[in-house]
């Protein structure tokens, strides 16, 4: 990296040429999030709590896979540098995996069913895993500013929510346009997943790395999983962002069955994700403002308790009550933003300290573990949302009971408020302060 980028002086360009990739990741992750559990319930007859086994099951394999792939980002060595050739690697097998998802026989058994989309799951979240975490390392190195890389990471945040926005839409749209919702994600699928190849195969070109990487990691994988939890303010924004994103993930997977079986306006369901989703992209640049008139962490817990009381209001759901539901939906959709882009920002503060500790460069251990905590909290709250939809006693298609009625309303609204706030108690006894990062960057000689 050259000294100017290592004060802070990224171009409006760098910054938005690291951003681009984010907004085809956001439009397939949304969609697999939001309509592949009501998708396979619904239309293919799979139950909730056999659908719930895949999310699970993914999240052990990520378990191995997110911090393996750090790892070998960080030790790669090529004539393309650490981080860009991964993003080669998975530009096919994500377009090929993704259209396959969507893709089934409708005609196998839900046996057959489960046992396809495991498959296509697995395959889609290992090659996920190749393109998104050397993506994030290399986020991580591109400045060592303070206040830079909340600037980056906002600026990849908005280019995320874009494509979350695109993702919700167009799906939907072209469902009512074809009649049959098979056809249209097996249509979006395939054109979706050129889109990220395309944008993958860019990157890879026009994103540079450090030309020398200084203190390479050189730990053996296990020793460095076991410094990596040594490190306290690791471990205490690792804990709090999980608690943070599991309580925010609820709202993708039973979003659809409050708008079918509570609101009774389906049709509100994708507006209320679009202004969720805008609420998280205007906010952006008010909370990294925030943050550099106070601290990060500040922001995120003025953040969280906002939010944390917002998930709240969905106790006032109840028939036709769409428009109080977009209120909410708003306001917490203003707190996830920044909690996505302050969270990234402050794990790169980790990784200078932890470079400062050990004397290794490991941006690739960090995301690593980071990216499985992403998609673990994302996973669990599919999981415990399927699971509690089960032990309630939803039935499809049918008009639900007040005992499945009340239980939706705490999964969806009290649940997360609850670990919102947790996560501002965890959060309160991080380390790291503006200051203390100064000093930390002195002594690292930048």
């Amino acid at each position: 990296m050259s000294e100017s980028n290592r004060r802070g002086s990224l171009s409006k360009l760098q910054i938005a040429t690291y951003a681009l990739p984010a907004f085809p990741a956001s439009l397939v992750l949304i969609t697999v999030a939001i309509y592949l559990p009501n998708f396979y319930t619904d239309d293919l007859g799979i139950t909730a709590g056999m659908l719930s086994w895949v999310f699970l099951f993914g999240r052990f394999w990520d378990a191995v896979t997110d911090p393996a792939m750090g790892y070998l980002s960080d030790k790669t060595r090529s004539r393309w540098g650490r981080r860009r050739p991964f993003l080669l690697v998975a530009c096919i097998p994500i377009w090929i995996t993704f259209y396959l998802i969507w893709s089934p026989d409708p005609n196998q058994s839900p046996g057959m069913l489960f046992v396809y989309l495991l498959i296509c799951y697995l395959t889609l979240y290992t090659f996920w895993t190749v393109f998104w975490v050397p993506y994030q390392s290399l986020g991580m190195e591109l400045t060592s500013d303070y206040n830079e890389r909340t600037v980056l990471f906002a600026a990849r945040q908005i280019a995320y929510v874009l494509g979350t926005v695109a993702g919700m839409m167009i799906p939907a749209y072209l469902a009512t346009r074809l009649g049959s919702r098979l056809e249209a994600y097996s249509v979006f699928s395939a054109f979706a997943g050129g889109f990220v190849a395309l944008i993958l195969i860019v990157a890879f070109f026009r994103l540079h790395e450090r030309e020398e990487v200084e203190h390479a990691a050189s730990y053996p994988f296990l020793e460095g999983l076991k410094i990596t939890f040594k490190n306290r303010a690791f471990v205490i924004l690792v804990l709090a962002y999980l608690s943070s994103v599991v309580g925010s993930s609820f709202i993708a997977p039973l979003s659809l069955y409050i708008a079918k079986y509570i609101i009774e306006a389906e049709w509100a369901m994708r507006y209320v994700v679009l202004v969720y989703m805008m609420g998280s992209l205007i906010s952006i640049p008010f909370w990294a403002w925030l943050a550099g008139r106070t601290t990060k962490v500040v922001a995120w817990q003025i953040a969280l308790v906002i939010g944390g009381v917002a998930y709240f209001g969905a106790l006032f759901y109840e028939e036709g009550t769409w428009l109080i539901w977009m209120i909410f939906a708003f306001i917490v959709g203003t707190t996830f933003g920044c909690t996505t882009a302050i969270g990234p920002a402050i794990i790169a503060d980790v990784i200078d300290q932890d470079e400062m500790l050990t004397g290794k460069r490991r941006e690739g251990a960090f995301v690593g573990i980071q990216s499985f905590v992403d998609k673990a909290a994302v996973g669990l709250a599919i999981f415990v949302g399927l699971q509690g939809l089960e032990a309630i006693g939803y039935v499809p298609n049918v008009d639900q009971t007040p005992q499945v009625i009340s239980g939706l309303l705490f999964l969806y609204g009290v649940l997360p408020g609850v670990l919102q706030l947790v996560a501002v108690a965890i959060i309160y006894h991080f380390p790291i302060t503006p200051r203390e990062h100064r000093k930390i960057r002195e002594q690292l000689g930048r």
